[in-house]
């Protein structure tokens, strides 16, 4: 007796907690997640840091300045110059240009990359909000029984002192509520996993308290009619692939501007160390012939390697679609049956178990009836209810893959 007062007690003191606590919609979660998630803001420095990398493309080789004795004779030094040199070489700007634009390609190939981990996350939290859901309302469903169960154990003692009730079925009775109790703590306890998990991707701190909308979604993704081409302008992965193609052409226009010529200048002043000889001065310009056969084959090999790339990228991005417009077909005949399940236990399952419950507890009252079998049928509604639940569970849950693949907010 004092075991079930502490149960009671425990469940009560969750329930004046939840009592105070604001209910946030599922969207609110959402944006949480996207505007505090530790791992969403890790791709945001990342894309940062490729923008400022890009940059770098602009930049010149450093100036080189010599300086020593020129023309020195080994038995005069007097006669020597002294000279200085400086030297530039200066980029093309047609390869600084092709090179900045694939550096800067890479920032929307991670931005994608951000998009599908975003939609990741938004599928977790979908799953973990909708189960919560789902266990306020087998929770709901246990208190309801617990309260007939207990109704009909203070009926059952009464019968007993008249004699009308065996005291083996009261204490069966008793262990059943008991039972019940159990599977109530266990459904606080599983709500309370799923607000831990909610709080982790929002990165809101496990003190945070807050309460799901219990009003389940109702969508028709079964009707929708798919194409590829829907696939391509919605997901993120098969959008990251297409800014990945991007990318290589761009590369590629880099390695082919590396055959046009770099150019350098050096200027060189000779100071005479003889007051019988005069200063002099050099200017020279200088080009590079990236085109030699020796020199040209990286680049020719590079962008024959890409093609190579391209093409399997392409191929991936086949297979993604073709599989992704697969599963989606899957899901929507899931979806199709796993509401035909659903509104068979509303209409049908469901009521008829309650009828049985009710008509052997008015022959009970009525002496007509054993108790065995008034909680026998009580135990038959409460496991129909917990099937619905389940059900409805199943058929949240695949409308959440049908939102992860079609990636949908």
């Amino acid at each position: 007796m004092k075991k079930n007062k502490i149960i009671l007690l425990f469940l009560l003191s969750v329930c004046a907690i939840q009592s105070f606590a604001q209910v946030l919609p599922l969207d609110s979660v959402l944006s949480r997640i996207e505007k505090n998630n530790p791992m969403l803001k890790m791709y945001d420095e990342q894309i940062s840091a490729i923008n400022n990398y890009s940059e770098m493309a602009k930049s010149w080789m450093p100036p080189t300045i010599s300086t020593g004795p020129w023309q020195a004779p080994y038995n005069n030094f007097s006669d020597a110059m002294w000279m200085i040199t400086g030297e530039q070489m200066i980029p093309n700007p047609a390869k600084q240009k092709a090179n900045y634009n694939f550096m800067n390609a890479m920032a929307p190939v991670e931005q994608q990359g951000k998009n599908a981990k975003r939609n990741e996350m938004f599928a977790m939290a979908k799953q973990n909000y909708y189960e919560w859901i789902v266990l306020k309302k087998k929770y709901d469903v246990l208190v309801q029984t617990d309260s007939l169960l207990n109704y009909i154990v203070q009926v059952a003692q009464l019968r007993y002192t008249y004699n009308k009730e065996k005291l083996n079925n009261i204490y069966k009775a008793q262990a059943d509520l008991y039972e019940l109790r159990n599977m109530e703590t266990m459904v606080l306890g599983d709500m309370q996993m799923k607000k831990t998990e909610l709080n982790t991707l929002m990165n809101a701190g496990q003190s945070f308290l807050f309460e799901v909308d219990t009003t389940p979604p109702s969508h028709t993704y079964e009707l929708v009619l798919t194409d590829t081409s829907l696939l391509s302008s919605a997901r993120s992965d098969i959008k990251q692939f297409d800014a990945s193609l991007g990318l290589i052409k761009l590369q590629q226009q880099y390695e082919k501007s590396k055959r046009l010529p770099d150019f350098g200048i050096s200027l060189s002043h000779m100071q005479s160390l003889s007051p019988m000889m005069s200063s002099q001065f050099s200017a020279m310009g200088m080009i590079t012939i990236p085109i030699v056969p020796w020199a040209s084959r990286e680049y020719k090999s590079s962008v024959k390697s890409l093609d190579n790339t391209s093409n399997a990228i392409n191929f991936q991005k086949q297979s993604l679609v073709n599989e992704t417009a697969g599963m989606i077909a899957s899901l929507q005949t899931q979806i199709q049956s796993a509401k035909k399940q659903l509104a068979n236990y509303n209409e049908n399952i469901i009521p008829t178990y309650y009828k049985s419950y009710q008509t052997s507890m008015i022959g009970y009252e009525q002496n007509t009836e054993d108790l065995f079998v008034v909680l026998d049928g009580l135990k038959m509604y409460r496991m129909a209810k917990m099937n619905e639940l389940d059900q409805l569970n199943i058929l949240l849950k695949l409308q959440v893959d049908y939102e992860k693949e079609m990636e949908i907010r």
